[in-house]
């Protein structure tokens, strides 16, 4: 016969001299926890009631929720009387987390892969378009290591982490690709908890730890930038439209690809260029430096433009207005840009694998060099915090010391 109680667990005491109180829930000689969300102190706990005490916050309330949810998992098991002995312990508690108290019935389970296409049509419906293509891929991800089987979100459990994520190494994935994988996996399970699809208790990632490997930031002196910038190319050849490209990005303190792509006429106002960046949302209102005016006013001359249209000859016009084939399309450009920068790189006799990329770390790099302050930086990069600007400049802390001893040995 199974059997389901209150209990302070007193093994696991927390920080502030708290212990969570449970369910613990017994069947087949094994037992298994139920979280309540509530943790007290010994002393503002009545053993002897399985209460907390008057003295506890908004005690009424919480022994209230205490006490119907003990009575909820108490008529699973009356429920489900004749079948205990078929039932493990497992999927008993299940079943006792699956009960919803208002309706007296079970909720029914939702698999990942259906919830995540829901996200992912969310995503788009929004526009937000490269989250949603990311959400797809880690989606996809989990089909290609269940053999395209879907699973129950409650199944996303840590053992299937720990797995997912060993089928991942076997791919010779990168491990920061699999913890990209992993935090929108996470993030899927977030959402289904706040949606009220998924037990607070069935959350894997308390446990688990995504890993991360720290990333090597790209940075070229300023010697080099210039080298890009002053080299000459035949008008309206690609490798010319690229180092126009590259030279406004590092203008506009290392602008994004994607950003450059969709800048319209209307975010040029009063000599600076206002805009929102597509990846964060955040608001930049940058002054126009005289290189970058030139590069404006060359794309602008004799084209009659209106005020919402894009400036650089990026995303072709039967594509605009269609969010998802803009995407792709810029996807596409960006590839092509990569491999235009690559080619100045060796025009310029520059050793660092060029990409978009290069052109902010840069930027960040040649500011600390000059003695830019890490918050003026942070600022301009977009960073939320401090520390966060903090971590991504001590990456160029090794080139910045050997430019400085160049500079003082030479």
């Amino acid at each position: 016969m199974a059997n389901v109680k209150v209990v302070l667990d007193t093994r696991r005491e927390k920080g502030d001299g708290t212990y969570p109180i449970y369910l613990r829930l017994i069947h087949d000689r094994k037992s298994r926890n139920i979280m309540l969300g509530y943790d007290v102190s010994e002393k503002l706990w009545n053993e002897r009631t399985h209460e907390v005490r008057n003295s506890y916050p908004n005690s009424t309330r919480v022994n209230l929720h205490i006490q119907k949810k003990l009575t909820a998992a108490m008529r699973v098991i009356v429920d489900h009387e004749e079948k205990l002995n078929v039932l493990s312990i497992d999927e008993l508690k299940n079943l006792i987390l699956s009960f919803d108290i208002k309706t007296s019935t079970h909720r029914k389970e939702v698999s990942l892969l259906k919830y995540g296409k829901k996200v992912v049509e969310r995503y788009k419906k929004a526009n937000k378009i490269g989250s949603a293509a990311m959400y797809k891929n880690s989606l996809a991800a989990v089909k290609r290591f269940k053999k395209d089987k879907d699973v129950l979100l409650a199944d996303v459990n840590y053992k299937f982490l720990v797995e997912y994520e060993a089928d991942l190494l076997s791919r010779k994935i990168k491990t920061n690709s699999i913890g990209g994988y992993l935090r929108h996996l996470r993030a899927i399970l977030n959402m289904a908890i706040d949606e009220g699809l998924l037990q607070q208790e069935h959350y894997p990632f308390r446990k688990f730890r995504i890993k991360k490997e720290k990333s090597v930031k790209r940075a070229i002196p300023k010697e080099e930038i210039l080298k890009i910038i002053n080299a000459k190319f035949e008008e309206d050849s690609d490798l010319w439209h690229c180092r126009n490209y590259f030279a406004f990005m590092f203008n506009m303190c290392g602008m994004n690809f994607a950003d450059l792509a969709r800048l319209k006429m209307e975010d040029i106002q009063d000599g600076r260029v206002i805009y929102r960046r597509i990846k964060t949302g955040k608001l930049y209102n940058i002054k126009l430096t005289k290189e970058a005016q030139n590069i404006i006013d060359h794309y602008t001359k004799d084209r009659d433009l209106k005020q919402e249209a894009y400036i650089f000859p990026i995303i072709p016009l039967d594509v605009i207005g269609d969010a998802e084939k803009e995407w792709e399309r810029v996807k596409d450009k960006r590839k092509h840009f990569n491999n235009d920068l690559k080619a100045i790189g060796k025009v310029c006799k520059i050793n660092t694998n060029l990409t978009s990329y290069v052109i902010r770390h840069s930027w960040a790099s040649i500011a600390k060099f000059a003695g830019i302050a890490p918050a003026v930086i942070g600022e301009s990069l977009g960073h939320s915090d401090l520390a966060t600007t903090e971590a991504y400049l001590a990456e160029f802390e090794h080139e910045i010391l050997d430019q400085a001893n160049e500079v003082i040995t030479s």
